[in-house]
């Protein structure tokens, strides 16, 4: 019995140090990896989800001084963007389902009296800004991936109503993997 003791702790042992760091930190809490590596660094939001449907998870994290992380599904912490959504703005995490393989990442940023939407692709194992825009009033997404912006109708008299009418749709091509802009009002900046 000592012997089957010893050689299960051994055994046990030689696999965790063969396995590599990456996959132990894997499985690690997000928030923890963030800690350990910028310590200074307060969460403002955070979102997992599978963006390739590789059945394996990635998040992405949004702090208070406005940096913008991705956490790849090996456990890998990288800067994306600095400057996009600071403590006191409101801002949010969306998941688009841009196809049935892939999904994107939008932040969006309410910084009256606009809105600043940045979209992100994962692309070889890190989110690469495939959009950036602002939008009058607001932004809507549909289920079937459009992002819709919305602007504004100012009347001579003074106030505005909402423009339902002359609104910017972005909407993503597999093909060109880029979005497509239409509408009267669609101004993309990247």
């Amino acid at each position: 019995m000592k012997k089957l003791t010893t050689a299960l702790v051994l055994f046990l042992l030689m696999n965790s140090l063969i396995m590599p760091t990456s996959a132990q930190s894997s499985t690690q809490n997000p928030k923890d990896i963030l800690a350990k590596k910028y310590p200074n660094e307060k969460i403002l939001s955070l979102k997992t989800m599978d963006l390739n449907n590789d059945k394996r998870n990635e998040s992405v994290i949004l702090t208070n001084s406005g940096n913008l992380f991705f956490l790849n599904s090996k456990g890998v912490l990288v800067l994306i963007n600095t400057g996009v959504a600071y403590e006191g703005e409101d801002s949010e995490i969306k998941v688009l389902p841009v196809s049935s393989k892939e999904k994107h990442v939008a932040i969006v940023v309410e910084t009256p009296p606009s809105t600043l939407v940045y979209v992100y692709r994962l692309e070889y194992g890190t989110l690469v800004q495939k959009l950036q825009f602002i939008a009058d009033l607001g932004v809507e997404f549909r289920k079937n991936g459009e992002i819709i912006q919305v602007w504004k109708n100012y009347s001579p008299g003074g106030g505005w109503d909402i423009n339902n009418s002359n609104v910017g749709i972005f909407t993503w091509n597999t093909k060109t993997n880029k979005y497509n802009a239409s509408g009267k009002y669609a101004l993309p900046q990247k």
